[in-house]
């Protein structure tokens, strides 16, 4: 019979295999610094996150400063010296340079540990590796910039407003130019839109786009509006009804100003409220259940997802978080980790209260206590997914925009390669080609080596084409 201490050596060595596993599937590293002695200590995650071999190297204070990029030296010692002094908690993004070179952006939280005193000794916190998190939001940030660069530099007015009230929650600037009001002001006063519609036209246009909406059709519609100089334009309006299931939820749509016969034929969409929050608190779920599905070990993250108690989540099976079709796969999942030793499957995790979240789950198989059992991780993926879905939105509405709009409208990158053109620019140059004596190459070039000289000069771009002499 196993002696207390290889019963203590086989716990360790257990929970250690499990903390080893949670950092590297969750992309984390653990800290401790001595208040006293100034000793700093990472774990084998902190050396992963930096490309270094675990334990490679001492760490001191000041090989922990070195690896944090210069920019952020100062912030973090200074929001670390905060959190010592004032006695609270350290929370700060910053940036690591790894044994490579390349920059990982970090986010290190840490709390402070007392002694029976109750004088801080100690303080002890988490790395997590945030980078892909970073950069998909700076990829967002750029095409939501590049939506309002697109919008505004349409001769149209691109709006957005709920389905059922009707007010307005985007108005593009071009709505200055065209009614002389801005877009703070419109949006500021409630029912501006129906305020500023032609008294003889308001019924019959707010009955028009109410009856069409709650029909769940897209439509278009003709009416005056009031300018802020008193005068009246006589505006083209296209509305897209958005759905959730049977119900229209939003409404989005271009107004035109139609007095001198301009129509623009468009489909817009913009996505908002893009949200900020892109990152979960760790450590995220983990758990380890024998091979008849009882929970043998989880954590309080396990506990806050799930909405049970500790004490009944000792009487809980993994079928208890899935519905009855997720449940007709479980025992294939569970299967093909008996056959391969690991797997991913993301699907939906439901707590006691039928609340559901989506979440990536990762197991391995795993010995514990020489018992066979599947231990894993369960990361959230909601963010994760919203920023999908509002990327796929947002490069639909963007070449939507490109594509739809009458005029001619072309997208360059930062070295001038032109990226995106329209079929209006097509057909201007197929109009033109033949009458300036160009072939419809040639002619393209030429506009766009003068737009690219004029952009590199800053200036307005204004492009003159003379007519080839036949030879």
């Amino acid at each position: 019979m196993p002696s207390n201490d290889n019963r203590k050596k086989s716990l360790n060595k257990n929970l250690t295999l499990l903390f080893e596993q949670t950092e590297s599937i969750a992309k984390t590293g653990s800290w401790e610094l001595d208040l006293k002695t100034n000793k700093l200590f990472w774990s084998d995650g902190v050396f992963k996150i930096l490309d270094y071999p675990p334990q490679s190297f001492p760490v001191t204070l000041e090989r922990g400063l070195e690896v944090i990029h210069p920019e952020d030296r100062e912030i973090a010692l200074a929001t670390m010296n905060e959190s010592i002094q004032n006695n609270k908690d350290y929370k700060i993004q910053k940036r690591f340079i790894t044994i490579k070179g390349e920059i990982k952006h970090i986010l290190s939280l840490g709390k402070i540990l007392k002694d029976e005193n109750d004088n801080p000794y100690k303080l002890v916190g988490v790395f997590q590796d945030i980078t892909e998190f970073v950069k998909a939001n700076e990829e967002l940030t750029n095409l939501k910039s590049l939506i309002e660069v697109t919008a505004n530099s349409i001769d149209g007015v691109i709006w957005e407003a709920d389905a059922a009230t009707f007010a307005f929650t985007y108005v593009s600037n071009q709505v200055e130019k065209l009614l002389g009001f801005t877009a703070k002001e419109w949006l500021e006063e409630e029912d501006f839109w129906f305020n500023h519609i032609h008294p003889d036209d308001r019924e019959a246009t707010v009955n028009f786009s109410q009856k069409e909406t709650l029909e769940g059709r897209d439509h278009t519609f003709n009416y005056r509006m009031l300018k802020k100089d008193g005068q009246y334009v006589w505006v083209k309006d296209r509305v897209t009804v958005i759905m959730e299931g049977q119900k229209p939820t939003f409404l989005r749509g271009l107004l035109v100003n139609i007095d001198k016969d301009k129509e623009y034929l468009n489909k817009i969409e913009e996505e908002k409220n893009l949200s900020n929050n892109l990152i979960q608190n760790l450590p995220n779920v983990v758990f380890l259940f024998d091979e008849k599905g009882r929970l043998l070990l989880w954590n309080d993250k396990f506990i806050e997802l799930s909405e049970y108690s500790n004490e009944e989540a000792k009487d809980l099976s993994p079928s208890h978080f899935f519905d009855f079709q997720q449940n007709q796969f479980l025992e294939k999942y569970l299967q093909k980790i008996d056959k391969d030793g690991y797997i991913e499957v993301e699907t939906e995790f439901i707590s006691k209260s039928g609340k559901k979240k989506p979440m990536l789950f990762i197991a391995t198989k795993f010995t514990y206590y020489e018992k066979k059992c599947i231990y894993g991780v369960g990361i959230d993926v909601s963010q994760r997914n919203i920023l999908l879905s509002e990327q796929r939105k947002l490069l639909n509405t963007i070449e939507n925009i490109i594509q739809f709009t009458p005029e001619s409208l072309l997208v360059f990158n930062k070295q001038f390669d032109l990226l995106k053109k329209n079929k209006s620019f097509d057909e201007l140059i197929k109009k033109y080609a033949n009458q300036l004596n160009f072939k419809e190459e040639e002619l393209k070039v030429e506009i766009l080596n003068q737009l690219s000289k004029a952009i590199l000069k800053k200036e307005k771009a204004e492009i003159i084409i003379s007519k080839k002499s036949k030879n």
